[in-house]
């Protein structure tokens, strides 16, 4: 009699079975692994930036640039090379719609005092800047609270290890305090740009679910945290900021971030 070599319906339906199994589990790893691997690139970007930062200041005595300066993409460039290599995580798309505040997987996009725009996906601690006394900086709220809260010298700061300087926002800076709040209504995709007068909530620039309810934090010592939002507020963002080491709840006792 001749052999039948073909398949039948129930192993064709098996085989099909199994394969449709095995997809199952390995798809979700890819995903996991392209983010891990986002996630350490977004590491390094901001360990470079803070590097950059530091060989500035080593040149100043300590002193980083003024607000007023201009963007920190364009002082930094000179000790970074190709500010375009670091400037973005890779997590982002570019915004080249409109100006403004980006956010959780786009750019934010700057005009003011450039000839060309800029983009980029990271922020600076405000509190780090240069502030001469008495030039007016009252939008934060006073020259006396600058004077008191602000680092003046990037290399002699206490605690250099807990201190932010570059981390995932959706603006180019901010200037985080602890009375600061994580609304219950926040959409961590967007984030929030809180107010400038006087400087409130602008902790909401970094609440963002860019890397799995967490952001990427580069410190004055040189090291990089990938921190849980909740954890925010924890870090001595300035010098008279009042540390909170338990999970940060949202106004409404909930969590920030709920996988």
């Amino acid at each position: 009699m001749k052999k039948n070599n073909a398949f039948t319906l129930i192993e064709l339906l098996v085989v099909i079975a199994i394969i449709a199994l095995l997809m199952a589990v390995i798809i979700p790893a890819l995903g996991l692994a392209k983010e891990k691997a986002k996630t350490l690139s977004c590491r390094a970007n901001t360990r470079s930036m803070s590097l950059a930062l530091r060989l500035y200041t080593e040149d100043t005595g300590g002193k980083l640039f003024s607000y007023l300066s201009g963007l920190y993409i364009n002082q930094l460039a000179d000790q970074l090379g190709e500010m375009d290599e670091v400037r973005y995580c890779p997590s982002t798309k570019m915004n080249e719609t409109s100006s403004g505040a980006g956010s959780s997987k786009r750019t934010w996009f700057w005009t003011s005092g450039v000839s060309e725009p800029e983009h980029g996906s990271y922020g600076l601690n405000g509190w780090l800047y240069h502030y001469p006394f008495g030039t007016g900086f009252t939008w934060i709220e006073s020259d006396d609270n600058l004077e008191k809260m602000a680092y003046p010298n990037t290399l002699t700061a206490v605690n250099s290890a807990s201190v932010p300087v570059f981390f995932d926002a959706i603006w180019v800076d901010a200037w985080p305090k602890d009375t600061d709040t994580a609304p219950a209504g926040l959409n961590l995709e967007n984030g929030g740009r809180g107010s400038d007068s006087p400087v409130n909530n602008h902790i909401q620039r970094l609440l963002i679910n860019r890397h799995r309810g967490g952001i990427n934090v580069s410190f004055l010592d040189g090291h990089v945290e990938s921190l849980k939002l909740e954890k925010l507020w924890s870090l001595k963002w300035h010098r008279e900021f009042k540390l909170f080491h338990d999970d940060k709840l949202r106004t409404d006792d909930t969590p920030i971030y709920v996988k």
